[in-house]
């Protein structure tokens, strides 16, 4: 066979195995996307209002004093973050340790809920006004059953992320006291818990026999997002029920109508953090996304009712 006819032979193959991979993507593509009716939506009729920290502008971070004021404000969502002290106890913290948002040193897991709060919680917020107006207060770090038993309302909804930076090995104990404070309450279709971490999501769903309402980790979310941006929707399997998501990540704008679409048919919400800007707020609302996480939930309030 001469040089020529091995180079058009060679150009048939590589043409074949083009039009096979084209042909199974346009399979994949076109099949229709089945949605998924058995996962759990938050549903208000409008982007839900969710509290980053119980409103990080408003009042001290993950407090009763940041909750109950949310509360008042009439939010959708209480989120915050836990980690878990040395006597076993979940409280409501972002940082692993106490020293950012308190008068106090040390590394949670390392410190008992006696320690963790005889400390001022209130001690370094300041408010709009440029005020330390919770400091020396009695503002301190709540556990999480404080935090259910306070706000006692049946339409409260929550997320709750697990936080990871924990030390690892309290991952699957966290999870199985915060599945028990969760059934104790009776909140199972009231609380979202969130992990950047997907394994964490895992031993949570391990430990709730697959019940707890779970939004996906950072691999997950990934994932689906890589599925959407090459038209393979239907390849992508969930096992959660909701994404929280920023909105560009590495210069991947994720505001995208499409994406919201998309993780609707694959029975899933959309919770876009952390927006503190009315403009973002509005672009938002009107693009469907399901909730908006804020620092300033008084912000999107008005935009509502507006």
């Amino acid at each position: 066979m001469s040089k020529h006819g091995k180079r058009s032979k060679v150009w048939r193959i590589i043409g074949l195995v083009v039009g096979i991979i084209v042909l199974i993507w346009l399979i994949i593509f076109l099949f229709p996307v089945t949605e998924n009716t058995d996962l759990h939506k938050f549903d208000r009729g409008r982007p839900l209002v969710i509290a980053h920290g119980g409103g990080n502008h408003l009042a001290p971070s993950n407090t009763l004093a940041a909750f109950t004021n949310a509360h008042a404000l009439g939010v959708d969502v209480l989120e915050f973050d836990i980690h878990m002290t040395k006597d076993g106890y979940l409280v409501s913290i972002h940082d692993p340790t106490v020293d950012r948002t308190t008068n106090g040193t040390g590394k949670v897991n390392d410190m008992t809920l006696e320690e963790v709060q005889a400390l001022d919680a209130g001690m370094n917020f300041k408010d709009l006004n440029g005020e330390y107006s919770y400091r020396g207060q009695g503002v301190y770090i709540p556990t999480v059953d404080e935090i259910f038993s306070t706000i006692d309302d049946p339409d409260m909804l929550y997320t709750i992320e697990i936080k990871d930076s924990n030390d690892p090995e309290l991952y699957q104990e966290m999870s199985e006291k915060l599945w028990e404070l969760i059934q104790e309450y009776s909140l199972e279709e009231n609380v979202i818990i969130a992990a950047f971490d997907h394994s964490i999501i895992d031993m949570v769903l391990e430990a709730s026999d697959g019940d707890a309402l779970v939004s996906g980790g950072r691999d997950e979310i990934t994932k689906f997002v890589v599925f959407h941006k090459l038209f393979l929707n239907s390849l992508y399997q969930q096992h959660v029920h909701a994404l929280q998501i920023p909105t560009e990540d590495s210069n991947i704008n994720l505001v995208d109508k499409k994406l919201i679409r998309g993780a609707h048919n694959r029975g899933m919400d959309v919770h876009y953090w952390t927006i503190n800007d009315p403009e973002t707020m509005e672009e938002l609302i009107e693009l469907g996304a399901d909730g908006i996480m804020t620092d300033r939930p008084d912000l999107i309030i008005e935009l509502l009712e507006k």
